[in-house]
């Protein structure tokens, strides 16, 4: 079985992520895909015209499925696929909600709110879940500010999405039946709250821009509760590991200087999104392999942010490395919401460490999601002092 496809639940897998730099290029034999795990190739490939994030052929089509399971895993992949077409669009619509100035309050909130909670948690005389008790409400914050809701209304949206969550997360998720029975119902909560709750009644700069895509018959209600959805699970758990490796790397306030660098340290080692799934739309060449239409090329960010070649001793925390990670990818497919993942990382170092607060994990204390392809983290024990 491909490194890929191994379950990481009981180990790291930045170690098979690292190995796996060993073959820049390799090809994945029961899938045919193409893996790519070169810091410079994955950097120039995630700009190469000839690949797209749209896939080429029906998954569903080239499985032994029957009719029936082939309407079960119909309108996931169809919702995940809602706006790939109008990436260019839908990005555009965004982007003011994402920009400096409307990032400014929010940050500046979150700020006041992750000093709160950090004073909660010093007064338990015991070690708290990590997970539960800072990075879930620090998220939830975080979205509820940017959408213009509560955090319990956050709360019961983000719940919505987690069976779809398990299906981006799991390799070949449209051949297993019961994670696409909990993303069918997942997607269905999902559309309903993000209707109550974001488009109704819109007032924050990203929930107007979400009712406007939802009010254009070129893009329609589908695709804006899709992205909402996306901002949404591209928040939660990601940040959660980002912060779960902060909490192992700050734990002196010396640990998390410079802010920013040490921030972009915690996002390269963590890489929440591991890959980016690529469909050819032309033949073409990546280092002497031979790149058909239609073929999958999975870009593992992941690995490239271990690349020797780039980050000398990979696996350690370095902060101020020259190269930026890839953790958000690059170019046009730059996340839009680098922004506040990075600010939110940085309010906590600082925070730490003008409160001259720390932070003791319990050793072996962290539990993980065993899928490679997003870093889930579901529980890491941690003192606040």
């Amino acid at each position: 079985m491909h490194a890929i496809f191994a379950d990481y639940s009981t180990s790291d897998p930045r170690a098979a992520l690292h190995a796996m730099t060993a073959q820049p290029v390799s090809r994945e034999p029961s899938t045919g895909a193409l893996l790519v795990t070169s810091y410079q190739l994955v950097q120039e490939l995630l700009l190469h015209p000839a690949l797209t994030n749209m896939a080429q052929r029906d998954p569903l089509a080239d499985a032994d499925l029957t009719a029936q399971q082939v309407e079960l895993h119909r309108p996931v992949l169809r919702f995940f696929q809602a706006w790939g077409h109008h990436h260019t669009m839908v990005r555009d619509r965004l982007r003011p909600a994402f920009s400096r100035s409307a990032c400014a309050p929010i940050l500046h909130q979150l700020a006041l709110d992750c000093a709160e909670l950090l004073e909660q948690l010093s007064t338990e005389s015991v070690p708290v879940d990590w997970i539960d008790r800072f990075c879930r409400p620090y998220a939830l914050r975080l979205l509820a500010a940017l959408f213009g809701a509560t955090s319990a209304q956050l709360d019961t949206l983000a719940g919505a999405t987690e069976g779809l969550m398990a299906y981006l997360a799991k390799p070949r998720a449209h051949l297993d039946d019961e994670v696409g029975g909990r993303a069918r119902e997942s997607l269905t909560m999902a559309q309903a709250a993000v209707r109550d709750t974001v488009l109704a009644e819109p007032t924050a700069p990203l929930a107007l821009a979400l009712r406007e895509i939802a009010d254009d018959t070129g893009l329609g209600e589908q695709t804006a509760v899709a992205v909402a959805v996306q901002i949404i699970t591209g928040t939660l758990d990601p940040l959660a590991a980002a912060l779960a490796e902060a909490a192992q790397r700050y734990q002196s306030s010396a640990a998390a200087r410079p802010y920013r660098a040490a921030a972009d340290e915690a996002l390269r080692l963590s890489c929440p999104f591991r890959f980016a799934v690529r469909y050819a739309t032309e033949e073409f060449r990546i280092a002497g392999h031979t790149v058909l239409p239609g073929q999958r090329v999975l870009l593992v960010l992941g690995s490239a942010n271990l690349d020797e070649e780039v980050f000398p001793d990979p696996l350690a925390f370095l902060p101020g490395r020259e190269a930026r990670p890839l953790s958000f990818g690059w170019g046009v497919h730059h996340c839009v919401g680098a922004t506040l993942a990075r600010g939110a990382l940085d309010i906590l170092a600082r925070t730490l460490d003008e409160g001259g607060r720390t932070l003791e994990v319990v050793p072996g204390s962290l539990r993980r999601v065993g899928h490679l392809g997003a870093d889930q983290i579901t529980a890491l024990m941690v003192r606040v002092g």
